[in-house]
This record gives structure tokens, sequence and C-alpha cells, in this order.
């Protein structure tokens, strides 16, 4: 099935072109950065040569470069990003296809040679197919006729047609292994919205057999009509059914709706609502005439006139007109509704409610009579939510896992790369005399193999497989040891603030892995605020019940130490929020995205756990829960 995307339809070839264009999008600014470096290198190489139009052709493309990589961070739009991909691009190739037939054709001829190959896949690459082929073609052509036009050393006739030959071939082979290369990667890119058409079939035939499932309920309910065909046995059955039942009188309504439909010569099959002014109008016309009393005890009435004085309260205003719009024109057009909807009780608790009304036989000209079964599903919701929280924590302990098997993995290469490293200092210490300046490297270089081992221990430690050493700390020096250390870089405009209680518990753990935890946390909170701002660090004793708070089910219960860091930075959104534990997963710059994913880890394997509250403009709040040493098991006095 097609895509929707903002209600156009989109066709395979669409799609194609859209991930086609990704491609081009993620792969130009590496060749741009790629190439900008050899721009550089052969203008300062070529200055030096004296071969100064070389140096100017050079120079300019390495200013071209930068200058379209700074315009595409500025730029937002597609179309803008295109018309600057064609200009830089144009002119970009257009000079260094200049550079490279100048060079052919002057005596610095054998420099650029091997350059000329290359040229058709690099524009293959940038400009993809179209423009790439007309590209690479053009270039190709003319190449081929300057080479046959140019003067070659003093060789032997034989030699040079053989030389001229052997260039023409490889020229032509590359252009057309270029030109394969690109049919090749777009077949690939076909093969996969293929593969995505292919799912989304499969979505349609599941949607088929849910609809065979709606077919097998409807039939169900026709066989309940058929069973209240006696008026006492119905009434009985109504009573007494577990099922909440309504019954209601919609004979004025329809009058009115068939009144509508013949004054605006309307479709008969299409309801004539148009608009909520009408569906008050239509509410008015409602008569609820029963309800049974498993009605009365899902939203917590004493009797039916309770409930309907206070319908208000059921549902509110903008769900109760879309609800009743719905339910009008589905019974208009197909004798049933069905919906799923969140309702409160008289009580004030919330529900999660399954509606089928239908229009009985015989009833369908009148109206006189409309049933209406409402199952309380609200326990179904419960279990999805909390299975759809217990896949993502699962999913995210399996990431967990992922990096503390690669941390253990890096960790055990270090140490054999160290004990090398150690081995050959102590041979070369063995020696009676040493240079002072020898010295001096080697103390250096054991300086630095220290700090790598101390550095190994950690990830050891956080893979649990290392050498994992608990003491007993505490809190306040643990915070002033962090804020104070100068491993974080506070800015002149932000202010730190501590409140910590005098109280705190004590709490045993790595201090060198809990230091991690807070410094990642504390860096976090400097790069959200932008150079200005406020980090306020709190602690506070508090007891953790199971079951009191969401998604925490797996922490022990009993006393905590609570570390509070609060920024007033940019904040996240929710999406965000949720992934930042995630191994890899970062806003910033290549090469991060390891520091919270870290902290997680550390701070589960002490037996606590990290909460994090933020939105964004409103800053972000986290808090480090870690066991504390006194009175573990004792419940707290009330």
């Amino acid at each position: 099935m097609p895509e929707d995307t903002g209600g156009k339809t989109q066709n395979p070839e669409d799609r194609t072109g859209i991930a086609k264009t990704g491609f081009h999008r993620k792969l130009n600014p590496w060749i741009v950065i790629m190439g900008s470096v050899f721009f550089l290198f052969f203008s300062l190489f070529l200055f030096y040569l004296g071969n100064l139009h070389q140096s100017l052709i050079f120079f300019l493309l390495f200013v071209n470069a930068i200058v379209s990589l700074y315009l595409r961070k500025r730029i937002k739009t597609m179309d803008k990003l295109v018309s600057l991909k064609r200009l830089s691009g144009g002119f970009s190739f257009g000079l260094l296809a200049t550079g490279l037939w100048t060079g052919l054709l002057s005596e610095d001829m054998h420099m650029f040679l091997p350059w000329l190959f290359f040229y058709p896949l690099g524009v293959m690459l940038y400009f993809g197919k179209r423009i790439g082929i007309c590209s690479a073609l053009a270039f190709t052509l003319v190449t081929i006729f300057l080479i046959i036009c140019a003067d070659l050393p003093c060789w032997d006739a034989g030699i040079i047609r053989i030389f001229k030959l052997n260039m023409i071939l490889t020229l032509v082979i590359i252009t057309a292994l270029s030109l394969m290369n690109e049919k090749i990667r777009t077949g690939v890119q076909d093969d996969l919205i293929r593969s995505q058409n292919e799912y989304k079939m499969a979505e349609k035939w599941q949607r088929e057999a849910n609809a065979q499932l709606q077919y097998e309920v409807e039939r169900r309910i026709q066989s309940e009509k058929l069973l209240s065909q006696s008026e006492g046995r119905y009434r009985a059955l109504f009573e007494e059914s577990a099922v909440s039942l309504w019954e209601e009188d919609w004979s004025e309504l329809k009058m009115y709706l068939d009144k509508l439909s013949r004054d605006r010569s309307d479709d008969p099959n299409v309801c004539p609502i148009r608009n909520f002014q009408e569906i008050a109008v239509c509410q008015e016309m409602m008569r609820v005439t029963a309800v049974n009393q498993a009605t009365l005890r899902l939203f917590g009435a004493d009797e039916m006139t309770s409930l309907m004085n206070n319908l208000s309260h059921v549902m509110n205003p903008q769900t109760t007109q879309d609800y009743l719009r719905n339910r009008i024109i589905s019974l208009w057009e197909t004798g049933r509704y069905q919906a799923e909807i969140d309702v409160h009780t008289l009580k004030g608790e919330k529900l999660h409610i399954l509606i089928i009304c239908t229009v009985p036989a015989g009833f369908h000209e009148s109206w006189s009579r409309i049933f209406s079964s409402v199952y309380d599903v609200t326990q179904r919701a419960v279990m999805e939510e909390k299975k759809k929280r217990l896949d993502t924590q699962m999913q995210q302990a399996r990431q967990m896992q992922a990096v503390a098997t690669l941390a253990g993995g890096i960790a055990h290469q270090f140490n054999n790369a160290l004990a090398s490293i150690y081995g050959n200092l102590d041979l070369i210490r063995m020696k009676s005399q040493l240079p002072p300046q020898a010295q001096k490297f080697m103390d250096s270089i054991d300086k630095s193999a220290n700090h790598m081992r101390r550095l190994t221990e950690q990830l050891l430690a956080y893979a649990r497989g290392g050498k994992y050493r608990p003491q007993k700390i505490s809190v306040r020096d643990l915070i002033h040891s962090v804020s104070q250390s100068g491993r974080i870089r506070f800015g002149p405009a932000i202010k730190v603030s501590t409140e910590i209680r005098a109280d705190i518990h004590m709490i045993r753990g790595d201090i060198t892995q809990i230091e991690t935890v807070i410094a990642a946390i504390l860096a976090n909170a400097v790069e959200s605020m932008d150079g200005r701002g406020e980090v306020h660090i709190y602690s506070e004793n508090r007891w953790f019940e199971p079951g009191g708070m969401t998604g925490h089910s797996n922490l022990a219960p009993g006393n905590y130490a609570v570390i509070q860091i609060r920024d007033t930075g940019a904040g996240m959104d929710e999406q965000t929020r949720e992934r930042i534990f995630e191994p890899f997963f970062t806003t910033k710059f290549c090469g991060r995205g390891l520091g919270m994913a870290a902290a997680y880890g550390i701070v589960q394997n002490h037996g606590g756990m990290i909460r994090v509250d933020s939105a964004p403009g409103a800053g972000t709040c986290v808090e480090i829960w870690l066991p504390g040493m006194e009175n573990r098991q004792t419940v707290p006095e009330s």
C-alpha cells in the first residue's frame, strides 16, 4: 500500500526517490570534507612548486567546500539545499575539471594523470544518477580528446600510442564501473522499498483478519438479538446481565434526521449532521429508557436517576460531542457503532470502556429502541500499558548489557597492552645507568600507564568483571569532592549551589564510579545551559516502598540517600527523555552518548536507580537513589 505522507499518496518510485535523496544527503558532506583536505594539500604543494595557476584553482576549490559546508548548516529547506548542492558542486567540479585538463596539457602532466580516473566516480557519488552520468560522460569524452591531442615525452611513436590507448581504456572502464556501481546501489534501494511494500501488504492482511474477527463479534450480537424476542425473558436477561446494558429511545431524533435529509436533498445513506450545533440539538432528543444493575455498579450510582443527572461528570464535553457525532453517523449509515473511550465513575475513578451500539431488527425505521453494551476493559488497557513498559525496560536492559560486554572486552584488551608496557618499563629500569632525559620520559610513560590502569579498572568494574572496591562513603564529602575538583568546568555565569541534609545516610560503593556518575550528570547540566544558568545539588534521605513509584518495581525496599541535581538548562521533550539512557544515544556532536548509559549501569550495579524529570524550556532534574547503610529494612516512623 502507498504510504500516507501528509495526505499525499506515494508510489514506490516516489519512495525510492526519497531514499536516494536521503542517501546523497548523508554522503555528500563526507565527500566535501574529504575533498577539502585534498584541495588544501594540493594548493599548498603546487604553491611550493611555483605553479601559481594550479595553486589558485585548488585554493578556490577549498574555499568553495568550506563555504558550502557552512551554508548547509544554516539552510533548513530541501529546495534551497538542492540549489546549494548544484551551485557549489557545479562550481567545484568545474574548477576541478579545469585544473585536471590544464594539468594534462602542462609539463606537470604526470602529477594529474592519476586523478583523471577518479573524477567520474567522484561526480557520480556527489550528484547521483542523472547529473552524475552526464557530467562523467562529458568529462570522459573531453579528457579522451585531450589525451589524443596531448604532446607526450620523446618516446617511441608505438609506445606513445600504447600509452594513450591504455589511458583511454582505463578512463572508459572506470567510468563504466562508476555507472554500474550507481545502478547496483539504486537497485538495493529499490529492493528495500519493495520489502517495505510487502510489509504493508502483511499489515493489510492483518486488518482483513481483524475485520473477520469483527464480523464474528457482530454475529454474536445478532444471536443475542434473536434471544430477546420475548419481552419478559429480555427484561430478565437485561437486568441480570453482568455486562453494562443501556436501552435508549431515539424516535424523535430519527424524525429530525429524516427531515434534515429531505430538506437538504442529501444522499439518504449519508448522515445529514454537519456541525456541532446540530449535535447539541440531537442530544436533547435522546432518551435513556433503562439501564441494568451492572451499569449502576460500573459507574458507582445508586439508581438510574442519579446516573442520568451526573452524566456530565462521566464524560468531558469535548469527548461527549465527538462521541455523539460519531455514534449518530455510524448508526445512520451502518446500523451499528463500536468505540473505546475513557470515562469516569461518579466517584472520580477512571475507566476505559468498549461501547457497542446496535439498532435491533424491526426498529431500523423508527429507532424507538437502541441497544448499547458497555464493557469495562480498564484492566486490559492497564495490562497493555504494563506490557509496553516491561518491553521497554527489557530492551533497555539488553542495551545496558551490550555496553557492559563492550566495556569488558575493551578493558581486557587494555590490560593485555598495559602488561606489555609495564614489562618493558621494568626491563628498561633494570639498566643501572639511564640518562636524566630518558628517566624523565620513563616517568611520563609510567604516569600515563597508571592513568590507563585506573581507567581499565573502572571499565572492568562497570562491566561487573573487574575489581570492585566498595567502601563507606560520605555523601557530603562525595558531592564536595566532585563539584570542587575541577573535573567539571563551570562557566563564570553558571551558579552552583548545594543543600545537603546533616543526617544524610552513609552509602557503600566504589567511590570512583559514583564520582563518575555525578560528574557525567553535572557535565550534561552545564552543556544544557549554554554558559549561563544555575545548578542546584540537593540531598536527603528517603524511604522506598515497592509499588510506590511506577517503573521501579525491582528496587529493594528500605532507606536511600537521594542526590538531586537540578539545572535551568534547555530541558528535554518526552521522546528524548525516554531514550537518555540508551547506549550511544546523544543530541550532541559525534563521539558522545555513553555517559548517561554508563551512569545508569553503575547505579544499577550499586542497587540504586536514576530518575529524570524534564520538559523543554523548564530545565532538568536528575535523582540518584543509592542504598543507605543505616536501617536498611526498617520501616520509617510515620
